[in-house]
């Protein structure tokens, strides 16, 4: 047969696996016969390219592939190892072999290798020793493969324990790269956490340790039990059929279980396309990766203890555990149960909680069997662990914030957290669908926690937040208020009033006070409060600071709402906080502070700053600018606007004003870096112009830049004309700060639109522009909402939807269009949704508040956006 024909009966055979794959065959059994299909290849063509080759040289698979294990799009790794010196020949049949692999448009993991060269690449290089750990023949001398592995394998059993160092650590660093749990809700089904590389590294430590041919040597070498088998092989082959879907409907190697992929992957697992249908999938997935995980670290953990019990000496076997209580032991880091006293431990809850009491004081983790033990104790025992002396153990953890997280996670991962709280286990795997929430709910609330922990690690972002957090007079109580702020989720209802409610019936159980209760679920009831205000609000408007600060009542609530507010947004995943945010929440805090030290009216303690600020540009200025110009800023300008800017931006308008009088110029516009904030701040100063802003960020869309915030105010009325101030702060799309190039040309467009030398809208055919590839995620439902309570000034429009380039342009053009004025244009972004909010009156600056005009302008942005 020739090449070409062996070619199509090897996709022949691949496309009768994917029918078997469609049928619902197992993981196990497709990976075979994949790797099945590809050795028939590879023995009927090694000997077109090599069997007149006169050095011995053999085919031997790698890897996956060496195990026995091949997906659709998997790497085909395999070398061609020989023995001797290479000819011209030969060179000329490995590049025509290397031509033909590679015309099958497969991932080629492919290399010709002398022995030695082998040997020195393995001894340097821990991910080619890992994949020459799996070795196996294909095609060849077969003698020359028994050369290479017994010199391999001296060296392997020789280095054994730093070999097994430097797997763990890459564990380690890869669970790092990947989120570090489970619950992450796009997870890579081979990298991450619980995915199908631990078991690969549980399987190299296993044969490095005992030896072992393939994953039933786990059993065999007594490693683990049979339940465990049966758990992790189960897991494995689950995975492995995700994998393989991912792949075929992807059409390439494709590991990442995204939003896009979830709904068919569910489907074809027999779920429902619909929400519900791929929560029940990725709960199932989690179940998968997490028996993955546990059972994976069980099976390194004991082989490094096989290891090292061979290795020690006579002193250190006869080294006694130490004794924690009556029932448990610590050896070597690791909380065991006392043999005899596994059944009591078992049966009694007290005793399970227990433990966890003692791996929090002492910094324990936890030995596979006695993991097992509270697992099966949670599963059998339920109701006992509503036992009132249960819980109070339980309360004694979560008011302890040593290590508290780790605890959690803990009791999370073997189910005692699920009978101790229920409704844990109700949001076990909960999905949150967007792209602002990286993880499961139930894992969220314990990251928060960690993230609260995380602040006495003192570093520049965290100094502040540490001065806060040691002030507190009962920091155990933010603790709880963390790990339960958003219990409420998956109920019918907000979930913060929900959260509120289901809490309180916790803690009475768990017997706090009334205070104590009153105060958590304060907390929960107004979790959210404190980022709206801060991200969606105008925080310079002393209403809104006096309606904050009497919701807060006190001191100690509103330094455990900051710093709730903070620890939420960043166990939200990668990208939920930044410095922007930061600064924000900083700046309602600081002003809610200064209005309980002052001890004044906010409206007094606003009046009283303005004044100041007033003295002080005077001083900035001297003879900068006439005493003119300088009293009729105080005479004309608004309000908000000295509120807004501080005397040295206040400054700089007043000389952009007098450069503009002075020149008979009708604009100007300054630009300032600010590449750690990832944003550059133009300053816009012009002759008032109707509706100037809303083709400003047409220019800005045109452009391809991002508006992450926008202040509109008149500055200073000089003969009857009004000198309005622009402060709007862009990046790029990736959120980095834009080239001096962009910004140059900015400057032009604004200036040429300005003097109507350009149209807007005939730059821009289209108003809105994807910001990334990922056009296809799950788009959030567009809203729009009236908020006339928080301003006494202005009407605020907050609109939600789908985030892309254009809104703004698009939606201002629809303010301007019903006949109102915009003041503030306020940007927050939750993954891939953006709520903006606008402030805005009518053409005589009153708010708006007539119900008819309200659904007009509602309908007006509806339309637009989903058009």
């Amino acid at each position: 047969m020739n090449l070409e024909a062996l070619k199509e009966e090897f996709f022949k055979e691949r496309e009768k696996i994917k029918r078997r794959h469609f049928q619902k065959e197992t993981g196990f059994y497709i990976a075979q016969d994949l790797k099945n299909a590809l050795d028939k290849l590879l023995k009927q063509v090694f000997p077109h390219f090599f069997g007149r080759w006169d050095i011995p040289c053999c085919l031997v698979a790698l890897g996956g592939y060496g195990r026995g294990e091949l997906n659709f799009y998997s790497d085909m790794d395999f070398n061609l190892l020989y023995d001797g010196k290479l000819k011209d020949v030969h060179k000329e049949d490995l590049e025509a072999f290397y031509y033909y692999m590679l015309s099958f448009n497969i991932d080629l993991g492919y290399a010709p290798r002398s022995i030695d060269d082998a040997l020195s690449l393995a001894k340097n290089d821990l991910s080619v020793l890992t994949n020459f750990l799996q070795v196996r023949f294909i095609e060849g001398d077969k003698k020359l493969l028994e050369k290479f592995e017994k010199k391999f394998f001296r060296f392997v059993k020789k280095n054994a324990e730093s070999i097994i160092d430097g797997i763990v650590k890459s564990r380690n660093e890869r669970y790092k790269r990947f989120f570090g749990t489970v619950y992450y809700q796009e997870p890579n089904v081979k990298e991450s956490k619980g995915g199908l590389r631990d078991l690969h590294e549980a399987f190299w430590i296993a044969k490095i340790v005992y030896d072992i041919k393939n994953y039933s040597g786990f059993i065999d070498k007594s490693i683990i039990d049979w339940k465990s088998f049966r758990d992790v092989v189960s897991a494995y082959d689950f995975l492995l059929r995700v994998r393989n879907h991912l792949h075929i409907i992807s059409g390439r190697k494709s590991d990442i279980l995204s939003f896009q992929l979830q709904r068919e992957v569910a489907e074809f697992f027999g779920f429902s396309k619909d929400n519900k249908g791929v929560e029940s999938f990725m709960k199932s997935y989690f179940n998968a990766a997490l028996d993955l995980s546990i059972i994976t670290r069980e099976i390194i953990k004991k082989s490094r203890e096989f290891l090292k019990s061979n290795k020690k000496s006579i002193f250190s076997v006869l080294k006694k555990e130490h004794k924690l209580s009556t029932h448990f032991y610590e050896h070597e880091g690791s909380l065991y149960i006392y043999e005899n006293r596994e059944t009591e431990v078992l049966k009694n809850p007290y005793l399970v909680v227990e433990a966890f009491k003692l791996i929090q004081k002492y910094g324990l983790s936890i030995s596979p069997n006695a993991f097992s033990i509270f697992k099966l104790s949670a599963e059998t025992e339920k109701k006992k662990f509503q036992k009132k002396e249960v819980l109070m153990q339980f309360k004694e953890i979560m008011t302890n914030p040593v290590r508290l997280s780790y605890v959690l996670e803990l009791m999370h991962d073997c189910k005692v957290l699920d009978v101790l709280i229920p409704d844990f286990e109700r949001l076990r795997g909960h999905f949150q669908f967007d792209t602002y929430h990286k993880f499961t709910t139930d894992i969220h609330l314990i990251m928060t926690v960690r993230e609260l922990e995380k602040i006495r690690d003192i570093n520049i972002e965290t100094r502040g937040l540490y001065q806060v957090l040691d002030e507190l007079e009962h920091p155990e109580l933010l603790y709880v208020a963390a790990l339960f702020h958003d219990i409420g989720k998956g109920k019918r209802g907000k979930h913060e009033n929900v959260g509120a409610a289901i809490t309180r019936r916790y803690l009475k159980k768990l017997d706090f006070s009334d205070d104590e209760i009153e105060e958590i679920s304060w907390l929960i009831k107004n979790h959210l409060l404190m980022s709206h205000l801060a991200f969606r609000r105008d925080i310079s408007d002393p209403r809104l600071i006096e309606s904050f600060v009497k919701e807060c009542e006190t001191e100690e609530r509103l330094k455990k709402l900051f710093l709730l507010t903070y620890a939420d947004i960043k166990a939200v995943g990668p990208g939920g906080w930044d410095r922007w945010k930061a600064a924000l929440l900083w700046e309602l805090f600081s002003s809610a502070m200064d209005v309980f030290h002052a001890g004044k009216d906010v409206r007094e303690l606003i009046e009283e700053k303005v004044r100041k600020k007033a003295e002080k540009v005077k001083e900035l200025l001297k003879d900068d600018v006439d005493k003119v110009l300088l009293e009729k800023l105080f005479e004309s300008a608004e309000s908000d606007y000295l509120r807004t800017y501080s005397p040295e931006d206040i400054v700089k308008h007043l000389k952009m004003v007098k450069d503009l009088i002075e020149e008979n110029k009708d604009i100007c516009v300054k630009p300032e870096f600010f590449p750690e904030m990832g944003y550059c701040e133009l300053t816009v100063v012009d002759r008032y112009k109707r509706a100037f802003f809303y083709k400003i960020a047409g220019i800005f869309t045109y452009l391809n830049l991002n508006i992450k915030g926008a202040y509109i105010n008149k500055a200073v009325t000089v003969d009857g004309v009004d000198f309005m101030v622009y402060t709007i702060r862009v990046s790029t799309v990736s959120e980095e700060v834009p080239e001096e190039d962009i910004i140059k040309k900015v400057k032009k467009y604004v200036k040429k639109v300005y003097r109507e030398e350009i149209v807007v809208e005939d730059l821009l055919k289209n108003p809105f522009k994807n910001k990334g590839f990922r056009s296809n995620l799950p788009k959030p439902a567009t809203k729009v909402k009236f908020d006339n309570r928080t301003s006494e000034k202005y009407t605020i429009v907050e609109v939600s939807t789908w985030d892309r380039l254009g809104l703004l342009f698009a939606i201002t053009g629809e303010l301007v269009n019903a006949g109102t004025k915009l003041r503030r244009a306020i940007i927050s972004t939750e993954g891939n949704k953006v709520i903006d909010s606008f402030y805005i009156t009518d053409m005589e600056h009153n708010k708006i508040t007539d119900e008819l005009k309200l659904k007009e302008i509602e309908n007006r942005i509806l339309t637009v956006l989903k058009e």
